[in-house]
């Protein structure tokens, strides 16, 4: 019988809890020891010796710190300052540095009272981590995310990102499945951030940045890919940022009411733009200051009577790059015919008749120039052209097209001049994918293949959107399409071995996947290789090439160095070595697997069987890997492990049960079928024991360890 799909917070505390945890565990001691005014948590005596430039006291304060951890004793530091350690899971400590106390408090604390503080505090420390857990997921809660809003103002600028990610099925275990599935994609992206679990698969990230700068314009698109590849059915996701520099209690809670009222608009707008969707809510707060935004209706309806009536005919934005003491449209009025000039917002629009655009390119680049030597500096004056008559498109469409244009001209820096062509509708097409606008995306790279139907670019950033939309077989043919014009092109090699992953053609997709990384030049970007690394390890792994798994995984690891996405590779090192009798080292990287997130089923289960081979102990085996199956009953390979230590525990039965529901899977069938005849054998039961190993013998493709086990266990 399956356990009910609980998660066990246990009294534990990780020294991750301090980090997440901090602010609300500084409270609790400030708010415990009587005119104490800083906390800070600590590992190693270094991080405290820090604090202080004399010599002495350093010395004197590096003894203390042995101490209190010696000793597991809170200690007085200083005449200000406490020491109190705190254990840690796997026999750890973490020593909080308690200063500004008063003196005469510290001189007259005794032991007993140092003792009762250490314990008082601990209890509270489990309480808050319970209160601010969720259950179903071992994430932060929602608690913990208003708790958190509350205390913004350390931060310059901050970004609330919430996910929806529906089950497929509405059946309480796919549920609650899937909820455990989201968890470890999320902790995996996020490299163990700030993920919090708000209910009903709704799940939320705060991303905290001290540069007001920084910007989170390619946070949703990644994250929707990845959540993609990793095999939801339905990613919808919405965003915000504010300023976190609210003072006063009103004033923190107008915030935080702000962000989430704007992140759940912006996840009801993404639920409405397909399956795998995006939003910021910036976009819906200021349309007007989309940079695709059209023209006043008013100046839109002057050029259209202009034009209405021409054959031939060629329209010119203009924009002046940074501020003017006169309008644009003053210091063109030498220049240009006062009916050929019309003025928005910012802009300019000339109207040429009869003119092509060679001649229009030629003419405005005069004006400039003349522009510029009368002023006597240049006027960093850029330029878009859209002429008519042009592919398919009407004469309503041409303005809308300058403005196309003159967006392209700004990718090649201030007094550029740009005619409307197919690279400008990727532009435009990238701009409306970037805010998770896929239809309006595909709208304008299909327009941008009218222009130019060859164009790779296009083709490869087509088949992105349509893969994004759910459309694969589009999406194929576009890559496909673009790799007949360009057969080492490296982008489209690596999206469509993506898409062929995703499809269940894993051959096919890992042929794609070595081709690309043959392909890759430095004009790609390092990111980009480096994820096609990470994905080629995965399926090498999968597909059981373990030496080649490591080949790329270690130096992918190396080079993370200590950062947290680091973390995604150690079970598969660990299975990689597993399975190429390196157990020692398996266990070290499954150990820390499991330390960077503790509810991984894989690495739970492969670490048992590790546990089991290497006689490390039968009842921790045992419990980790019937941990890993509750927390994925769905999964074969787990419950395969499962059966394997079940049977190395003598627990025959149970084993026999859990091999029947792994028969399903016919990348495990054999290595099932013989363990089934194994159990069998144990049992007395020779005549079944000899069915199913004659059931293996009977297929084709038999790995040659597991041909050697069959041999020797016949045999005897």
């Amino acid at each position: 019988m399956e356990k009910f799909p609980s998660f066990s917070i246990d009294h534990i505390l990780r020294e991750e809890d301090f980090l997440r945890f901090s602010r609300a565990f500084s409270k609790i001691l400030l708010e415990r020891i009587p005119t104490a005014k800083g906390v800070s948590f600590i590992t190693t005596s270094e991080q405290l010796e820090a604090d202080f430039a004399d010599k002495y006291i350093r010395k004197t304060i590096s003894k203390l710190y042995e101490q209190a951890i010696a000793q597991r004793k809170a200690v007085k530091a200083a005449e200000d300052s406490i020491l109190i350690p705190f254990p840690l899971d796997q026999e750890g400590w973490i020593v909080a540095y308690v200063s500004g106390v008063d003196p005469l408090i510290i001189q007259r604390a005794g032991n007993d009272w140092l003792a009762d503080i250490q314990l008082t505090v601990l209890r509270d420390f489990f309480s808050l981590k319970q209160a601010r857990t969720d259950p179903e997921t071992g994430l932060l809660n929602s608690a913990n995310l208003y708790a958190f809003l509350d205390g913004l103002s350390d931060y310059n600028l901050i970004h609330l990102v919430l996910i929806e990610l529906a089950s497929r099925v509405r059946m309480p275990r796919d549920a609650f499945q899937n909820a455990r599935k989201a968890t470890l994609a999320l902790q995996e992206f996020t490299g163990g951030g700030l993920v919090h679990h708000l209910g009903q698969c709704v799940f939320a990230i705060l991303l905290l940045q001290q540069d007001s700068h920084v910007g989170n314009a390619r946070f949703g698109s990644s994250l929707v890919s990845s959540l993609k590849r990793e095999g939801f059915h339905r990613v919808h996701i919405g965003s915000t940022a504010g300023e976190g520099k609210a003072e006063s209690e009103a004033g923190k809670k107008k915030l935080q009411d702000r962000l989430l009222a704007e992140a759940w608009a912006a996840l009801q707008t993404a639920g409405r733009r397909g399956p795998f969707s995006f939003c910021d809510y910036s976009v819906l707060a200021h349309p007007e200051k989309h940079p695709l935004n059209s023209h006043k209706d008013a100046l839109i309806r002057k050029i259209r009577r202009k034009f209405q009536g021409s054959p031939v005919f060629c329209l010119i934005e203009l924009k002046k790059e940074g501020s003017t003491a006169m309008p644009l449209s003053q210091l063109l009025a030498k220049y240009v015919e006062p009916q050929m000039l019309f003025a928005g917002e910012g802009t300019v629009v000339i109207y040429l008749e009869h003119a092509v655009e060679e001649k229009a390119r030629g003419w405005i680049g005069n004006i400039l120039q003349m522009l510029d030597r009368d002023v006597g500096t240049p006027m960093q004056i850029s330029a878009g052209i859209a002429s008519y008559p042009y592919a398919d498109f009407k004469k309503s469409e041409i303005l809308a097209n300058c403005r196309k244009a003159l967006l392209h001209a700004a990718f090649f820096g201030p007094s550029s001049i740009t005619s409307f062509d197919a690279v400008s509708l990727n532009i435009s097409g990238d701009i409306y994918y970037s805010e998770g606008d896929l239809p309006s995306a595909v709208r304008e790279y299909r327009r941008g293949l009218i222009c130019e139907p060859g164009n790779v670019n296009l083709l490869n950033s087509l088949g992105v959107a349509y893969a994004m939309m759910d459309k694969h077989a589009f999406a194929r043919e576009n890559f496909k399409k673009a790799l007949v014009g360009e057969p080492d092109n490296f982008m489209s090699l690596y999206n469509l071995g993506l898409g062929e992953v995703l499809r269940g053609n894993v051959s096919h997709g890992l042929l794609c996947f070595e081709k690309a990384i043959g392909a890759h030049s430095e004009e790609d970007g390092p990111e980009v290789k480096s994820d096609l690394q990470f994905q080629l390890a995965k399926l090498y792994c999968r597909l059981g090439i373990y030496d080649k798994t490591l080949d790329f995984l270690m130096p992918w690891y190396a080079s993370c160095g200590s950062s947290q996405s680091a973390g995604r590779a150690l079970r598969y090192l660990g299975e990689a070595c597993f399975h190429l009798g390196r157990k020692s080292e398996a266990t070290i990287w499954l150990q820390k697997a499991l330390h960077f997130n503790e509810i991984d089923p894989e690495a739970l289960s492969l670490l048992g069987l590790v546990y089991l081979e290497e006689g490390e102990g039968n009842e921790i085996a045992l419990a980790f890997c019937e941990k890993s199956v509750e927390l994925c009953p769905s999964d074969t390979v787990v419950r395969l492990r499962l059966a394997r230590v079940q049977v190395g525990c003598g627990l025959l039965s149970d084993a026999r049960q859990n091999l029947v529901k792994c028969l399903g899977n016919r990348n495990i069938q054999a290595e099932t079928q013989f363990y089934l005849g194994r159990v069998c054998q144990k049992m007395g039961r020779k005549k079944q024991a000899k069915y199913w190993f004659g059931k293996i013998l009977q297929q084709e493709k038999i790995s040659p360890e597991l041909m050697s086990e069959l041999r020797a266990v016949i045999e005897n």
